[in-house]
């Protein structure tokens, strides 16, 4: 067994995405293209011959190297084409704190993180998703969601397709920026070439709504499709919107059109709690992947994080 951290320009990214590709978690944000948009730096630990994966952002401050979350990037971690141990993940993250003494990042749903060190932070996030093979059928869900979804009907909204990308993430901007925090003008910048990328491989998949005269946008959706996984990256609705329920009508439009095939629709979860109960209404399974912190600084440039 050979476990190896390398840098950037060791990291061969065709072996690196073939083992994304053939990982039974691999995810989007691991991919070497996701990776360079988003996060720009980054390094990686390796497993023998790209048998496991984990990539590593990082950003320097005041001289320091620290590990972070680049925005648009929910899990992170270890990916890995063969069952791992709980040793060889430790190992993994022994390697990734003596090159960090600093870090706040996160793992995947698959990755085993019970046996963690004990000065490592852990704290557990939601990821709800919807199994899409069966036929759609709106009486499995429950009688709350079956309520809004029909008061929603009542406003004959129109459900539509869209390739305008652009415009989502503007809206999205536009009405959450001040509510997120942290994300910087660059981080929607360097998402949208993103999506100019995936759209070209026709990755992208965007939906709106519009009121029944169909001149006011109402809610929007922005997925990215990867292997069978829809990702929920961003999702908007407007004032007028949420008074007509139009991010119920929403999904459960984006359900029916998909369903029936093998897919797995990823809601992407949230911890803000009106958010949460919204998507856990909708979802089948809650994929729950841990959030980790550790800080080793010294004292005196503690302060740094906290």
């Amino acid at each position: 067994m050979n476990i190896r951290y390398l840098t950037y320009q060791d990291i061969d990214k065709k072996k690196w995405d073939a083992c994304i590709t053939n990982a039974a978690n691999g995810l989007i944000y691991a991919e070497s293209m996701y990776l360079d948009q988003m996060a720009g730096i980054w390094d990686a630990i390796v497993l023998d011959d790209y048998k496991a994966v984990m990539p590593l952002p990082w950003r320097k401050k005041m001289g320091i190297k620290y590990l972070y979350q680049p925005a648009f990037f929910q899990q992170g971690g270890i990916f890995s084409t063969v069952v791992l141990s709980n040793e060889i993940v430790r190992i993994f993250l022994d390697i990734a704190s003596s090159h960090f003494k600093f870090g706040e990042i996160t793992l995947n749903y698959a990755n085993n993180f019970g046996e963690l060190q004990n000065n490592i932070i852990i704290k557990k996030r939601n990821n709800f998703v919807i199994q899409l093979q069966t036929k759609y059928n709106q009486q499995s869900y429950d009688q709350y969601l079956i309520k809004r979804i029909r008061r929603a009907e009542k406003w004959e909204m129109d459900y539509k397709k869209s390739i305008d990308y652009s415009k989502i993430i503007r809206l999205y901007k536009k009405w959450y920026a001040h509510k997120i925090g942290g994300f910087k003008p660059k981080d929607y910048q360097h998402f949208e070439t993103l999506c100019d990328m995936m759209h070209k491989n026709k990755k992208v998949i965007c939906r709106e709504i519009h009121d029944a005269s169909g001149k006011e946008l109402l809610a929007a959706v922005l997925l990215l499709k990867n292997k069978n996984r829809l990702y929920n990256m961003i999702s908007v609705v407007s004032e007028s919107g949420k008074k007509m329920l139009a991010n119920y009508f929403l999904f459960d439009q984006i359900i029916r059109e998909f369903s029936g095939n093998d897919l797995l629709l990823d809601l992407e979860g949230s911890d803000v709690k009106g958010i949460a109960y919204f998507y856990e209404k909708f979802s089948t399974e809650n994929q729950i992947y841990p959030f980790i912190k550790w800080n080793r600084l010294p004292k005196i440039v503690k302060l740094l994080k906290s």
